[in-house]
This record gives structure tokens, C-alpha cells and sequence, in this order.
């Protein structure tokens, strides 16, 4: 009970406080005037996501976990199979997986701020996505061992006198409601009940966050500040019946902290350091729950109380003006994300959910930058307001996709 209050005092006090951030500029302490707004505009294209690194850093195909052989391990009935006609253990398989997935995001991430007082600037960022993956799924029969016979009526191994291997709609099926192998309109084999294997898409908003920044200290040469926020679990999660789509959020609220840091002593340079803090709270959530983490098909679901791990950032970066107006940037940002804490009341294995959720990422962006606001001064332009293009690169990591995007990023103040 004392946890839940503190939680909730906590919610109500950082409700006045938020990430003000685009990547272009880094996370700089810099704060709007007072009576100031602004709009910010920030659009991301991520280039095609085929990649992601694993455990140990290294880079693997992003479908890897279903390019498997598709044996007795995948679907539990056939090891009916091996115990009636006496085969080995593992040896029953329906042949091999062939699949390829390949994500495709656009992100439209909008920022609207206000300056309460001359230190203090409020706001909020509303994400809106477009993620879509694109599916390619083969199956290799070569070295299958089991078919189907419509003659029995059941799957049997190849070598039972009508027996032909399944087809990619048949274990399309097996995956969904079940395989009706005599054609007579009834399930011979139950399914699993996933949807359709296919190529994916869908557009919708993500995790909203509210808040703002404090300037608590301000010098020649350095300005330092607080920010803090709420992120509400507005993005659509994954959907537990599929294996292919992509989430929106993760389902969860959680608080941010951060620190920002510029020192601004050096003529036409900008450097800044921010490190932040999001904390994770519970939440439950209606999940698929595989025997193993790397075995993602299973008919075990369960509404688990889920803590997702915390969140820890740095970030380094630099900016000078290299022309009146124009800035060229450099970023470099670290994230290290805590292991997954599942549990549940059926006794399925909750570890398979929580193994290789722990996340590091590796992330650099270079960004050329153009501002307008010396010209509005002069009264040689309508409307204050900055602009800049990056490049993004995520070039190392654990458990995470392997991913690269550039970016637009539009402010205007008014």
C-alpha cells in the first residue's frame, strides 16, 4: 500500500514535467522563454530491418528463431508419432521453416511546449507510427521425415504407403485454426490458433508522454537542468494470436528522469551530456508463454503481471556552428534496458518471457542543422524557426533490432 502511494504522489508531482528533446539537437538544458510555444516536428524513415544483434553482440537474421526444423520440439503431436511407429525422439519433423521478415517504420513524433516561466517549459510529444512487416514464408520439405495421408485420415511418416509432405498452407493451417487433411470439412489436427503468417501492417499512436524541463543553474558557461515525465501506454501492444505484427508501446506507465548538461563556454560550440532514468511500472498483460525463448510457437496463454526493466541513458554530443545559421551536430547514445521480471498463476515456464530482454544499443547520429531565428531577429524572415537532417545508426548492441533511419526535424516558436 505505502509503494502505491508513493507511486501515485510521484505520478501527480512529474505530471508537470517532460522529455523536451529532438535527436537532432540532442538533450540540451535549454528552456523556452516565458509565454513562449513552440511545435516541433520530427519525422523518422527507417531503412528496411532485417538484422538484429543477439545476446552476444553479434549479428543474426531478424526471423532466425522460425528458419528451424520443425520437429516434435515445435509441435508436441508429433512425438505421438515417434512413440506408435517407434522413431527416435526428435527425428518426426514436418520439414524446415523458410521465413524472412523485414521491417519498415515511418514515425511522425510531434512536440508541443510552452514556457510556464523563464526556467521552466512544459509540454507533451505524441508519437504516431506507420510500422509494417514484410513476411516471406517457404516451407522446405528435402529432409521432412512425416506428411499427411488422407487415407488414415492423420499426419504419418513418409514412409506409410500414401503419405505425401505438407504443403506451406498446411502448416499455415497447423499454425491457425487446424489441418483438415481428408478435405472433409472437419479439423483432423488441431491448430494453434495464431493468424495467418503473412506480411503486416498497421499505422496508430504510440506512448504519449507529458511533463517538462527545469533550468536550475545558469552560468556563462554552463546551463544545467532537470527533466522528468509520465509515459502513458497509449500504443497497442502486440496481439498474442500473431507472430508477425509490431507493437505500438510496451503497454506500461512509466516515470522519467533526466539530467541535462550544457557547457557553452566555448565560442560557437555546444556540448552536452544528459543522462536519464525510466522507471517501469508493473503491469499485466495477456501473453503467449513458449517452453523456451527461442521457441516462440505455443498454445500457452496467460494474463501475467509483467515488470518490464528499467531504462538507463547517456548521451554525448556536440554542436557547432561551422556559418551564421548553420550547425552541424554530432551524437553518440547509450542505452542499457534491465531483464523482464514475469509471473503467473499456471506454471508455465515464465523464464522463457524474461531470457534476452535485458538491451544495450550502441546508437550514433550526425545531424546538419539551419536556424532562422538570427534572420527573424533582422526582421528578414516571418516566423522563428530551425530546421535540420540527420542520420542515424544503430551499430551495436545486445538482443535488439539492428536498425538505421534518417530524420527531418522541423521548430517553430511563436
Amino acid at each position: 500500500m505505502k509503494k502505491k502511494v508513493i507511486v501515485v504522489y510521484l505520478f501527480i508531482c512529474l505530471f508537470l514535467f517532460m522529455k523536451i528533446t529532438t535527436h537532432s539537437f540532442g538533450q540540451s538544458a535549454e528552456v523556452l522563454p516565458k509565454g513562449v510555444a513552440s511545435v516541433i516536428v520530427d519525422w523518422r524513415h527507417y531503412l528496411r530491418i532485417d538484422k538484429k544483434f543477439d545476446k552476444d553482440g553479434n549479428v543474426i537474421d531478424l526471423a532466425g528463431d522460425f528458419n528451424a526444423n520443425l520437429n516434435s520440439e515445435v509441435f508436441p503431436g508429433l512425438g505421438v508419432l515417434e512413440n506408435i511407429f517407434g522413431l527416435p525422439p526428435g527425428s518426426a519433423n514436418i520439414g524446415s521453416g523458410v521465413v524472412s521478415f523485414g521491417y519498415q517504420y515511418d514515425y511522425l513524433i510531434s512536440h508541443l511546449q510552452y514556457g510556464l516561466t523563464d526556467r521552466l517549459t512544459v509540454g507533451i510529444r505524441i508519437p504516431y507510427y506507420w510500422n509494417e512487416n514484410k513476411v516471406k514464408v517457404f516451407l522446405d520439405t528435402s529432409k521432412a521425415t512425416v506428411g499427411k495421408n488422407a487415407a488414415l485420415n492423420t499426419l504419418a511418416p513418409l514412409f506409410v504407403p500414401g503419405t505425401v509432405p505438407l504443403t506451406t498452407h498446411d502448416v499455415q493451417r497447423l499454425l491457425g485454426p487446424g489441418l483438415d487433411i481428408n478435405g472433409d470439412g472437419k479439423i483432423d489436427v488441431r491448430g494453434f490458433g495464431y493468424k495467418p503468417v503473412k506480411t503486416w501492417s498497421d499505422k496508430g499512436i504510440g506512448d504519449l508522454e507529458v511533463g517538462g524541463r527545469y533550468r536550475y543553474f545558469k552560468t556563462d558557461n554552463w546551463r544545467l537542468a532537470f527533466t522528468g515525465g509520465v509515459r502513458f501506454p497509449t500504443g497497442q501492444v502486440r496481439d498474442p494470436n500473431s507472430l508477425v505484427d509490431i507493437a505500438f508501446g510496451d503497454g506500461a506507465y512509466a516515470l522519467l528522469f533526466a539530467l541535462n548538461n550544457d557547457y557553452i563556454g566555448i565560442k560557437n560550440l555546444v556540448l552536452n551530456t544528459m543522462l536519464r532514468y525510466s522507471l517501469v511500472l508493473p503491469n499485466n498483460e495477456r501473453l503467449r508463454i513458449p517452453t523456451a525463448a527461442h521457441e516462440p510457437i505455443t498454445e500457452n496463454k496467460e494474463k501475467v503481471n509483467r515488470n518490464i526493466g528499467d531504462v538507463i541513458e547517456f548521451e554525448a554530443s556536440g554542436i557547432y556552428e561551422i556559418l551564421d545559421g548553420f550547425s552541424f551536430s554530432l551524437l553518440y547514445h547509450f542505452t542499457y534496458k534491465f531483464k523482464d521480471h514475469v509471473s503467473g498463476k499456471r506454471q508455465f515456464n515464465y523464464q522463457s518471457l524474461e531470457l534476452e530482454t535485458d538491451i544495450t544499443e550502441h546508437i550514433g547520429i550526425v545531424s546538419l542543422c539551419y536556424s532562422a531565428i538570427p534572420l527573424f531577429k533582422s526582421k528578414n524572415f516571418p516566423i522563428p524557426m530551425t530546421a535540420a537532417i540527420s542520420y542515424r545508426n544503430k551499430f551495436a548492441g545486445t538482443n535488439v533490432t539492428k536498425s538505421k533511419y534518417i530524420s527531418l526535424t522541423l521548430a517553430a516558436y511563436f
